[in-house]
This record gives C-alpha cells, structure tokens and sequence, in this order.
C-alpha cells in the first residue's frame, strides 16, 4: 500500500468507541459551541493549534511531523497531501485523551514525479468539541533540492534610463529540473509589454546566468517594471520579483560613469571579473586594471572593451590571464569605464562620490574548470594512456572527462544508473592500465566497462546476487536433527572499486584473471541487523567466480555460535549459481577420526559500513578497505575497520583436524583478506569521521583519514601518522611511492596529498610524516583528490571543489625540496 494513501486502521472496538465519542460530542454541541451564539460559561471555544515541518528528504520521500495540541483533548489530525502525480493523506483519530501529539509521516515520491515538483501539504485538527484548528501548509519540492527561482541582477531600481538607448539586461535562475529557458517582460513604457528570453540546449544546467539587453527606442518616458522569468524542463515558469526604474528623454552633459565590478578575494591567473558601467550620456569602453602591491607601483596587466553607440548601461565579463608564476601573490584590482562625453577615462564607484574602488585579490595556483553540465563528483581516476582525468557524475549518469594535455573537459561518457566507484582494467605489475575503465553503477547491480580508444560505454557486467545464511542446527527429542537457515539479504549495488590482478609478482609480468573488489551500498528493507550496512566482495570478471567477505567476522561470540553459508545466484547467465560457502563439508574419514568442516561467524561483524571505501595499490596486488562514518561504534555497529586484501594469497583449500590434513572440495577463506586495524585504537574522539582511505604504489603502505591520518604496513602495523585536519575527504599518495617509511630523503616520490578544510592542499613527507608543503587553491578540495605524474618529475594533482574540478600543477623542484 502506498504510505501517502493509507488510513489509520480502527480495530471494531476503538471504531465504535470512535462513535461514541463522536455523539457526546453532538449532544455538547446542541448545548453550545463554538458557532452557535450561546454564552455557555463551562464551553470548550479554544481552537486546537496544528503545525507542519520537514524532517527529511531523499531522492524518493519526504519525511514530515504534524504536532497538534488542544488544551482538553484531541478528536482527529488530518493531513492532506496534493502535488503533481501524487494526491493522499494521513488521518489520525483518538478515542482517549491526547493534549498534544507529533505525528511523523512519510511522502513517497512516485518515481514518475520529475525532481522539483512543488508538494503542498495541509493540516487541519479538531477537539472533542469540535473546535477546528486554522490550517497550517507547508510547500515542499521532491528529490530535496531547493524551488526554482530567478532574480533580475541588473539595472537596479536606483537607475534611470533613456529614451532611445540600450539598458543591460542581468537574470539568473537555478531549477532543481534544470534550466530551459531565462529571460524578462519589460512594460509600463512600451505599448504592448516586451518579452524576451533565450532558451538553452542540451546538456541543460540547474543554475544560470544570462547577460543581455532592452532597447528603449520607441519607449515613452515614465516608469519601467522589469520582470524576470525562467522555464524548466518541464514547461513550468517561475517568475522573479519586479525591478522598476524611471526613463527619462534628458541626455546629461556632465556626467561621471558609474562603474562596479564583482571578483572573488582569492582568485586563480585565469579567473573572471564581472564589470558593470551606467551613464545617461551613454558608454563607450568598459575594462579593468590590475597593479601590483603596494599601492601605486607599476601596472601589471589590464583588458577593455568598446561599447557600442547609445548604451546607458552594460556588463562584461572579462577572463584574465595574469602571467603570475609564484603563490599565493596579493594584487590591486580596479575598474574604470569612459562615458560619450569625455575624452579620458572617467571611474566613480557605486557608493563613493569619485573615489576609484581598488580591491586587493589573492591569486592562487590552480585552474577550475566547471563540470561541462553540472552535476555531483563521487569519484576519479587518473587514466595515464589517454592523459585525462575521468570523474563519475553520479547526478548525470556519465563520466565526465577531463583532459590535461588542452585543459578542458571533452563530450562526457554515458553509463549506467549513478556511476559511483572508478577502477582500471590492470595490465602489468608496473600499473600500466589497459583501454578499460570499470564503472560502479550503484543505482542497480551492474559494472560498466568504457572503451577509452573510442570513449564510449562497451558493456555491462552483471553483478551476482550473494545471499548470506546462517544454519542452527538442533536435536529434538525423538533424535530428529533439524537444520534452520536464516536468510540475510543485503543489497547487491556497488559502490567503490579496487581493481587486482593475479598472476606473478615480478616487476614488468603480465596481469593474469582480473579480480574486482568492491563495496555495496544499502537499500531499504535489508535484514535486520544489517538494515544500513553494505558488505565487500570480489568477482573475478574472467572466471565469473565470486567471494563474500566474512573472514573479519569468523569467531564465536560468547554465547552463540553461527554456521556460515553462501549462495550464488547467477544474474543474465554469468557465472554459475551455486553454493560457495557450504556451512558443512565432510565427512572426512582417517581410519576411525571423522572430521566435518564449518565457518562459524560473529553475526553483527557480517556487515561494513555505508559507505565503505576502496583502493588498489598502483601494481594492482593489494586494496584497502575503509568503513567510513565515525570511528566509534554504536550498539550492533561494530568500531571502524581498516583491511588489506592481497589478491596473490588465493583461496585456502585445504584444512586440518585431529592430526590429519583434508583437501576441501570447495575452498571458501580467502588467504589475501587481513585481520582488522581498528581505527579507535589510535584516536582519542570515537565520534570523529573516517572520510578516506588511500595505498601506495606496491600496497607496502596504506592510509586512513580520520581526526589525522594514520599510516600502516601490510601487516597493519601502525607506522605512523600525518597532522591532517579533520573534515575534507580528499587524500592520494605520490603515484611513485613505494615500500614503507624509511630514514633518509626521500627523492621527492615518498610523499602524500591531502585536502584540508582550507583553500589549500597539503604535501607530507612519509619518511618523517611531516607537512612539507602547501598548495594554495582558490576553494577547498570537497572530494577526491588524485596525483598523476607529467614528466621531468612533475606532478598534476586533481580535486573536486564546490566549483568544480581543479587542477594544481607541482613542479619537481618542489617536490624535491620536500625531501
């Protein structure tokens, strides 16, 4: 039954009891009430008081609260619910006496209903006696995004035009269904309204800004309303709040242009100035200035633009270039326009009676490149043959390419449903990857493989499902042995990726069956106690065999113990469906021993968090897992674990009892998957987040990012740790380091990358786990970071931020100096 429709179900007996309330409350009311006139002293007349709020939103509900209070007692709350493609509500009757009530319900959004659809929910109450409550409505929009909306950004109602010039046009707009179309009506000078608009192509974006212009040639003079609107994807308008300015058919002599400009304090050498220049007389140039500190001293680089004939008011947006090599470098901006009527430069500031506005700006390293349609990084990969940066769009469902050799993003690869996790298909031991890129597609149970020669999707590995039982075996009393299995479904959806290759060890040897490592995200309706926990598995994409990690779990708790088994079950006819932890193997006879073999597991261990991330080292020989969310367990949540996995190891196939060794029909504990590191043994605040995981080269060293970040050894020793701040997840070795901390320097390879919750990235020297240098950026790095090698020792690092992708660039001198 659909939540949004259902009604509270009344047993026979609250129903009649319902009713018998309902006619006492009749029989009051014949006497007085609320609208009959009478003066009753003893009357209830008092209105209940009834109000909504918002709790929660995802992709597909929102959960609200409906408190109601009366000061006798409660009858009924009813909330009705009405949106496009969806309608219902919820009805709450009490039959005993309620003064006040919270009332939690949940809207589930049809996935028919586009995102962004306003929802508008009402409330309503009423007493025993009848007494209704004023309504109270609250307008929501479905998948959690904010309601559309658009403001006009210029003129300003301070303005005044003429008759017979050109005035600027500024509109943004932002629709959690996208843009289509932004523009604005002009009336109150013109005959008939003016409307104009541009619409947008494809890939449309959810937020906007459109530059253009009004001619006021054949106006009249009197007041001018400017309306701005905007269309979403779906032919909905949103119209913005009016802006009225006065026109005028006087041209001024005498003049100053009034000019503003809109630059950011921390800025990079190829950012962008917005200037905005007004005069009744008219402008002809508009441009900026840029000089260095301290004030006064030689001008450092500057860029204009005519304006052609009649325009009383214009913007341009200008794109620096400033040859600045060293960061972070302070500089003086200004900017200046230059009316019809004068010959130099004339500049007046809003606000200032003549005096040139200077902002000082901070140039950084760096260049940001928005996301060619917007969207959400979840994750990136390096791919060293085609030199670009591949990021998953998890909002756009496509990867997003970035290429370093022009700097810019290419047409974006389409994939499956909310690509997450981004692994290379392995070739050698010295980390060359192949033409495949593997895509986690986490909102269904497929891998995408991308064809990198020919930057398209080529196919879709069907994911198995895994389902974990448990068999409790007991003896009745008749000698009957009866054998329960307990089903424990988790959600089969990948979430992160760790590409591994078995084969030999050697420097330069060829990858031989490839073996994916991957962590699953949740759903609803998973088994208890695993309702918001995912799981780690493997799947070898050659052999089409699979693995379920249970080994952190193995063990018996003190006073249960539970035998594992493990089912396969083919999806689209790969691979095989079949039992791949049987939980009894045997009998195995020597002479007069008999031996039976079982996994026996500590239930809550089963599971990893949401969200768990993944790594493989360069090599493609180890990954490391790390369970995300804080350190600190909480009730069936065990503490955050840390676990390496070494693809070489293989399967144990053999065991050992009373004296005698067994092969095993069916080899089922993986020799590659570690013990646990647990993150709470080195970190003083449990509550504190565990945001990242990195490994470097030969999987020798291993990171995880929590209130610092903890270095450790292929045998999850700790090492050591590095002072990075708590908060952005961001971390990545240097794509050369290799091995464990050693005295000495470093070669400028034997460091580490890691965003902060400042503008800035930080390098670490890992021989002495110190901070040896800071990149300054121009926003902080919000998601992954990564490092690629460009020759001669440099290094390109890369970072999701707020704004979109950055790229540093750090030379070797640097780096060596970090030594």
């Amino acid at each position: 039954m659909n939540p949004i429709s259902a009604r509270l179900a009344l047993s026979p007996a609250r129903r009649l009891a319902a009713a018998a309330v309902g006619l006492a409350v009749v029989a009051i009311l014949g006497a007085c009430g609320e609208g009959s006139g009478s003066t009753c002293a003893t009357c209830d007349t008092g209105r209940p008081v009834v109000t909504l709020s918002e709790t929660s939103t995802t992709d597909s509900s929102i959960a609200i609260s409906t408190h109601a209070s009366d000061n006798l007692g409660l009858l009924t709350v009813h909330t009705r619910v009405s949106a496009a493609g969806i309608s219902g509500g919820f009805d709450t009757t009490f039959n005993s006496a309620v003064t006040s009530v919270d009332i939690p319900s949940t809207i589930q959004i049809p996935s028919s209903v586009p995102i962004g659809t306003p929802i508008t929910v009402i409330a309503t109450a009423m007493d025993g006696a009848h007494n209704a409550a004023h309504p109270d409505t609250l307008v929501l929009h479905s998948g959690g995004g904010a309601a559309a909306a658009v403001i006009l950004t210029n003129p300003h109602s301070t303005d005044t035009a003429v008759v017979g010039f050109t005035l600027a046009i500024a509109v943004s707009g932002k629709a959690p269904a996208k843009v289509k179309s932004l523009g604005y009506i002009a009336s109150g000078v013109f005959a008939t309204p003016v409307r104009d608009s541009m619409i947008f192509s494809s890939p449309l974006l959810d937020s906007i800004a459109l530059d253009t212009a009004l001619s006021l040639v054949g106006a009249s003079t009197g007041t001018l309303t400017i309306t701005p609107f905007m269309i979403d994807s779906l032919g909905r308008q949103t119209l913005g709040a009016p802006v009225s300015l006065f026109v005028t058919n006087v041209v001024p002599t005498n003049t100053i242009p009034v000019v503003d400009f809109q630059i950011a304090s921390r800025i990079e050498a190829r950012d962008t100035i917005h200037v905005e220049a007004r005069d009744r007389s008219g402008i002809t140039w508009i441009g900026y200035e840029v000089r260095n500190l301290p004030s006064g001293t030689l001008f450092f680089s500057a860029d204009s633009v005519a304006v052609p004939a009649n325009t009383s008011s214009t913007t341009h947006t200008f794109k620096m270039n400033l040859p600045v090599t060293t960061f972070p470098t302070s500089l003086q901006v200004q900017a200046f326009a230059r009316n019809a009527n004068t010959r130099d430069y004339a500049r007046k500031p809003v606000g200032n009676a003549g005096v040139i506005r200077t902002d000082t700006v901070v140039v950084v390293a760096g260049l940001t490149t928005p996301l060619a349609a917007g969207g959400l990084v979840a994750d990136a990969l390096y791919h060293a043959p085609t030199n670009s940066i591949y990021l998953s769009n998890i909002e756009r469902n496509e990867l997003d390419v970035f290429n370093l050799g022009d700097s810019t993003f290419h047409t974006p690869i389409q994939v499956g449903s909310r690509p997450w996790g981004l692994a290379a298909w392995p070739r050698d031991r010295d980390g060359t990857m192949g033409d495949t890129l593997l895509v986690a597609n986490s909102g269904g149970t497929l891998i995408s493989y991308v064809n990198t020669n020919t930057q398209r999707e080529v196919y879709r590995y069907p994911l198995p499902i895994l389902l974990a039982q448990t068999v409790t075996s007991t003896t009745g009393s008749n000698g009957v042995l009866t054998e329960t299995i307990t089903d424990y479904v988790f959600s089969d959806r990948p979430q992160y990726l760790a590409s591994t290759c078995a084969g030999s060890l050697v420097p330069g040897s060829p990858c031989g069956n490839v073996v994916l490592v991957y962590t699953t995200t949740p759903t609803a309706g998973q088994s208890v106690p695993f309702v918001n926990d995912g799981t780690v598995r493997w799947e070898n994409l050659q052999t089409h065999e699979s693995h379920f990690f249970f080994e952190q779990a193995m063990g018996q708790s003190a006073d249960t113990k539970d035998t594992l088994q493990i089912q396969r079950f083919a999806a689209q006819g790969v691979g095989l469906t079949k039992t791949i932890v049987p939980f009894r193997q045997g009998p195995f006879v020597t002479g007069t021993d008999t031996s039976f073999y079982s996994i026996v597991i500590k239930i809550p261990a089963l599971g990893f968090r949401d969200t768990t991330y993944a790594r493989n080292s360069g090599n493609f020989r180890r990954a490391v897992l790390g369970e995300g969310g804080a350190a600190g367990g909480t009730g069936s949540q065990p503490n955050s674990r840390a676990i390496l996995y070494d693809v070489t190891q293989g399967l144990v196939t053999t065991f050992s009892d009373k004296g005698h060794t067994y092969g095993l029909p069916i080899g089922d504990i993986d020799a590659g998957v570690s013990g646990s590191f647990l993150v709470t043994d080195f970190i003083a605040n449990t509550s504190t987040p565990v945001t990242g995981v990195a490994i470097n080269f030969d999987g020798e060293l291993a990171g995880v990012r929590a209130d610092s970040t903890y270095l450790f050894d292929n045998t999850l020793r700790l090492q050591g740790m590095l002072q990075t701040s708590a908060g952005n997840a961001g971390i990545d070795f240097h794509p050369s380091n290799a091995g464990i901390p050693l005295p000495g320097p470093t070669g400028g390879t034997h460091l580490f990358f890691a965003a902060s919750n400042q503008p800035q990235v930080e390098v670490y020297n890992t021989n002495f786990y110190a901070r040896c240098l800071v990149v300054p950026t121009r926003d902080p790095v919000i998601g992954p970071i990564k490092s690629a090698p460009t020759g001669g020792g440099n290094i390109v690092l890369v970072g999701a931020t707020a704004h979109g992708v950055v790229i540093l660039r750090v030379t070797a001198a640097q780096l060596t100096a970090c030594s």
